[in-house]
């Protein structure tokens, strides 16, 4: 792995875990094992470009995590189950420290920096978008709908489960997802 790689996948992990605000570029480049000079190479535009290349690799690697969760199931319910025992197994094997691998930095830096700000943008809408087609392929009308409110809801039920230390709102998410989803099976 080169050491452009490198610096992207200690950014993304120490994102999702730490934030933007807890993770410094000294501690990104001794993780890594790159050369120091090697950052602002690969990184003209500092911490800032390289959190939004993190960004974009975490939520493109999601997304096809997502993807492949989904297809492996049969139907909607099933699939969203899935994913939510995914984010599950996440929070719990990792003491509560990963959820979301872009949340903690939307709340940092969103309202600050604009190309962050993009990136996370771009992070939720390929989701949604994903979600979104997963569900018009199994029929369902209000698939835009059902994307985006699960998406809000997965998301508002990992902050609750970080803050309390405890998956208990995504296991109560998912007990409701068969009444959310049938509800948006019917007409638009």
């Amino acid at each position: 792995m080169n050491a452009r790689q490198r610096l992207i996948d200690t950014t993304a992990r120490l994102l999702q875990t730490a934030g933007y605000h807890h993770t410094g570029l000294n501690q990104i480049v001794a993780e890594s094992g790159a050369p120091k000079g090697s950052l602002y190479h690969y990184f003209p535009g500092g911490k800032v470009a390289l959190a939004v290349a993190a960004l974009d690799q975490s939520a493109s690697q999601l997304a096809q995590a997502l993807t492949q969760m989904c297809m492996a199931h049969p139907d909607a319910e099933s699939a969203v189950a899935a994913v939510i025992d995914f984010f599950i197994q996440e929070l719990e094997s990792s003491n509560y420290t990963k959820g979301c691998p872009v949340a903690t930095t939307t709340l940092e830096q969103a309202a600050i920096t604009p190309e962050i700000r993009d990136a996370c943008a771009r992070a939720y809408r390929l989701w949604q978008d994903g979600l979104e087609a997963y569900f018009v392929g199994h029929g369902i009308r209000q698939a835009t709908f059902l994307a985006e409110n699960l998406l809000m809801l997965i998301e508002g039920a990992l902050l609750l489960a970080r803050a309390q230390h405890t998956c208990d709102p995504l296991r109560r998410l998912k007990t409701h997802l068969p009444t959310l989803i049938q509800s948006s099976k019917g007409a638009l």
